[in-house]
């Protein structure tokens, strides 16, 4: 994408992307609602990173590439699982 759309438009289509997996990630308990508050924090978590994930890379400075992609993905992914696993089961606790 940044031979075509240029690195700042790349960027910018990223963080578009991102903002609709908070929102889809965020309209998930109205398909599941047995998901609770551990899921709600962990999704501000997710948009905490992915702010903080674009804020490490920007046009000028793309040095920092691997550590948001890899390190912060990773983080993400994991978090994700391990806050919905534990809201669940927390869920089936009561």
């Amino acid at each position: 994408m940044p031979v075509k759309l240029g690195v700042a438009n790349s960027l910018r289509l990223a963080a578009g992307c991102h903002l609709g997996m908070v929102v889809l990630l965020a309209l998930l308990p109205l398909v599941y609602p047995s998901l609770g508050w551990v899921y709600w924090a962990g999704i501000a978590a997710v948009a905490l990173l992915l702010t903080y994930e674009h804020w490490l890379v920007r046009p000028p400075d793309l040095s920092r590439v691997n550590q948001a992609f890899f390190q912060v993905n990773a983080v993400v992914s994991l978090g994700l699982l391990a806050v919905t696993s534990l809201d669940l089961w927390i869920g089936g606790l009561g």
